[in-house]
């Protein structure tokens, strides 16, 4: 049954644009139907932007040096990512009220933000300071001007992914031998090791239940409640889960069993539904594409009437051209 009703449901896909370049990506979107990620531009730099309906795809150009990214955006319209300083660094930023503030790093020459939630906390990676070439940790500034260092479950490298309006930031860190496992990290607790589906696994998403999203092989869902579930594929052999949303809504990317022309498997964006169905979000034209975002369920009022809960989904997916272009899936829910 619950595949049969995420059937039903309708779907739209738009393509991005470019700002000038052949490749876009988006990687966020909020409720107001607004999407960040990267594009080339017409002199191959990678370039932070941002796109509206109205407005269309824009330059975000948050700080002074040439390639930039903008990872993530809250419904408040505040952005993150990260760009060259001009210096030889690379600095997570945070872009807010048309204003942008470096955050700095964790004492080394590089850092990029991933996710700022509703209270404009903010999580991504850096560099340590000191002699040697430092590998990333994963960090939370929670207070402005405070960039806490996650730490590792034992290992050199952490990063951190997602967080949600608690301050719970999810990612993956190296456990003592090295091995790559899904956390999910809290002030009380610290960092807690996730488990795995047999498979190194990495969690890419969290809401505000505490439900965390990846892939260890196979996309999962944890809870506390019942731990790692396999969240099975489109019928190829991998897939991942890149976010959740509030509704318990995931979306990521499958193989889906089939072959390209070069002979690569075929990966699809897919969103699944509460109900446990699991949609094929198609492309737009060419043989790739995957979601990485999912905006908190957007309640349309038409006339008297209530209509179908819209979804906002970005992602890239190739063209029939074979461009990655960045794309916005809109899906009403049956």
């Amino acid at each position: 049954m619950g595949l049969a009703r995420a059937r039903a449901a309708l779907v739209a896909i738009h393509d991005l644009g470019t700002l000038g370049g052949a490749v876009s990506q988006g990687k966020a979107v909020n409720r107001r139907g607004q999407v960040v990620g990267t594009s080339r531009d017409a002199l191959g730099r990678t370039r932070a932007f941002l796109w509206e309906e109205t407005l269309g795809i824009v330059d975000l150009k948050p700080l002074t040096g040439v390639n930039t990214s903008a990872n993530d955006i809250n419904d408040n319209g505040d952005i993150v990512g990260g760009g060259d300083t001009g210096f030889g660094d690379f600095h997570a930023y945070v872009l807010s009220a048309g204003t942008s503030f470096d955050l700095g790093t964790l004492g080394g020459n590089e850092s990029e933000a991933l996710a700022v939630n509703r209270r404009a906390q903010v999580a991504g990676h850096s560099r340590s300071g000191g002699a040697e070439v430092q590998a990333k940790h994963a960090f939370l500034i929670a207070e402005p001007g405070t960039m806490i260092d996650l730490g590792t479950l034992g290992g050199a490298t952490s990063i951190a992914h997602d967080l949600n309006d608690r301050g719970e930031a999810v990612g993956l860190a190296e456990t003592t031998t090295g091995e790559p496992r899904a956390f999910v990290w809290t002030a009380t607790d610290g960092m807690r090791d996730l488990g795995t589906l047999g498979a190194a696994s990495m969690a890419l998403g969290i809401n505000d239940r505490t439900q965390v999203v990846g892939g260890s092989g196979h996309a999962f869902l944890w809870t506390a409640r019942d731990g790692m579930v396999d969240l099975g594929t489109l019928g190829g052999r991998t897939s991942c889960a890149n976010a959740i949303n509030e509704a318990g809504c995931i979306v990521g990317a499958s193989q889906t069993g089939d072959t390209d022309a070069r002979g690569l498997p075929v990966t699809h964006a897919f969103l699944r539904t509460p109900d446990g169905g699991l949609l094929d979000l198609g492309t737009l034209g060419g043989e790739h594409s995957a979601a990485l975002a999912v905006c908190d369920v957007v309640e349309d009022i038409v006339g008297a009437h209530h209509a179908a809960p819209l979804l906002w989904i970005a992602g890239h997916s190739h063209d029939a051209s074979a461009r990655m272009r960045a794309a916005l899936w809109a899906v009403r829910l049956a």
